[in-house]
């Protein structure tokens, strides 16, 4: 559709929208012999109806002149939800990077007051990894690996792994390793190693080993050895179980 005129477009869409020439003009409130001007490029439709026309064929003022905005090409690669997520994503051109192709991390700065004090909510997304130095006062999902100070949300998906100095106030669903330098406030599954400072309030299925400051408050379901205070729930291990 690059560089075609107006002309072009308006036939291209009244098509693909199944209406006839009559059919849009009723739509518009103009005559048949209007709209056949129009495409037979004789004329052109005045300017306060190109909104209109925008909007009947379900298409951007760009694509309407020919051109394809970069927000089409990012949506395309990923059909997102209207879910009010900020997503972060890193791009070559056009081409929308996956994290497999980001030799460096994405470092992620949220506001200074982002915190329980004045309860602003961010539900982040990103392609790609996580580097903030910063408490994510949200839920949080990362394609790469998650570094930061504290998350007061669940980590709804981590593909590798999370590193956290405080606490994680939610659940906790990472592909590999975490550690966490505080609590869990929610239920850990976890691909291999547990390394958790505080408490888990949560049940835990974890791949490998399970290390805890002090207890785990739910079933416990490990590939490898379990370290805590008191586990408050069943437990099926494949190691040791040592209570501190």
């Amino acid at each position: 559709m690059d560089n075609l005129k107006l002309n072009d477009t308006i036939c291209f869409y009244r098509k693909k929208q199944d209406l006839t020439q009559e059919e849009l003009a009723v739509k518009l409130g103009v005559t048949n012999q209007s709209v056949s001007k129009w495409e037979s490029a004789q004329c052109c439709p005045d300017i306060s109806l190109i909104p209109k026309l925008a909007d009947i064929f379900d298409v951007s003022i760009d694509e309407l002149f020919g051109r394809e905005p970069l927000v089409n090409d990012i949506c395309a690669q990923f059909p997102l939800r209207d879910d009010d997520t900020f997503r972060v994503v890193v791009a070559r051109g056009k081409r929308v990077m996956l994290v497999d192709d980001i030799d460096k991390t994405i470092d992620i700065t949220f506001p200074k007051n982002c915190n329980e004090t004045t309860r602003q909510y961010f539900k982040v997304e990103v392609f790609g990894n996580i580097c903030c130095d910063a408490s994510i006062n949200g839920d949080v999902v990362s394609h790469g690996e998650i570094e930061c100070n504290q998350i007061n949300g669940d980590i709804k998906e981590c593909k590798n792994n999370i590193s956290c100095q405080g606490n994680i106030n939610g659940n906790v669903n990472a592909g590999n390793n975490i550690s966490c330098g505080g609590s869990i406030g929610g239920g850990v599954h976890c691909g291999n190693n547990i390394s958790c400072a505080g408490e888990i309030n949560g049940a835990v299925n974890c791949g490998d080993n399970v290390a805890c400051g002090d207890n785990i408050k739910g079933d416990v379901n490990c590939g490898g050895s379990v370290e805590c205070k008191t586990i408050e729930g069943n437990v099926e291990c494949q190691g040791n179980i040592i209570y501190k």
